[in-house]
């Protein structure tokens, strides 16, 4: 853990939720700061149909949804724990406070929000590639956390279907691009895979 982070989870409240407990609704208001120390969230809307939509997990250690809280509104998706979760909980305006007494800090809370835009536009970039090309894309920029990844969450946070998610991993195995080792996936020819989505997107460009 960051040191910045220890001094954070130091000062705030630390508590522990079972996994399915919900963090937050859509639409709740964003008060305080949210730090995951362990486990795994998940934020997700639900769409007209009723149907989950999941948009990003986050892992340990990083901010909750921080940017409704600096904002002051309401919380934009739900969270659920996927795990069992220890979050530690800090006052908004006690937290302004140490930004401003520590730069430290501040910066990792740059670097949070930063991640977060990319995230987002992998989101909506992803949306414009077919099924296929989403997941390699997403196996290229996932690289180093595939291996703490179940295929069910890729599939969640892909809006893909699991036996479809299924049916691509058994084509790039047999095309010795990936392979598997108790669920979790390796990519063994990174470049190939970079070729594919290079040349899709020729195609829409």
């Amino acid at each position: 853990m960051d040191k910045h982070f220890e001094i954070l989870a130091s000062l705030g409240q630390r508590k522990k939720f079972k996994k399915d407990n919900i963090l937050f609704f859509q639409g709740e208001k964003a008060k305080n700061i949210l730090i995951l120390l362990n486990g795994k969230i998940r934020l997700y809307r639900v769409n007209s149909k009723g149907i989950e939509l999941t948009l990003h997990i986050l892992t340990p250690v990083s901010f909750i949804a921080e940017m409704p809280v600096f904002e002051g509104i309401n919380y934009p998706a739900n969270a659920i724990c996927e795990e069992d979760c220890e979050i530690c909980v800090i006052d908004f305006e006690y937290f302004k406070k140490l930004c401003v007494e520590n730069g430290e800090i501040s910066f990792l809370l740059l670097s949070s929000l930063f991640s977060k835009i990319r995230i987002l536009e992998n989101f909506i970039r992803q949306k414009s590639l077919d099924l296929k090309s989403r997941l390699v894309q997403f196996l290229i920029e996932n690289e180093e956390k595939l291996q703490t990844l179940k295929q069910k969450e890729i599939a969640m946070m892909l809006s893909i279907p699991p036996e479809s998610l299924s049916r691509f991993l058994k084509e790039f195995k047999q095309n010795s691009l990936i392979c598997t080792n108790k669920g979790k996936i390796m990519i063994l020819d990174k470049e190939k895979m970079q070729n594919l989505i290079k040349s899709f997107l020729s195609l829409i460009c």
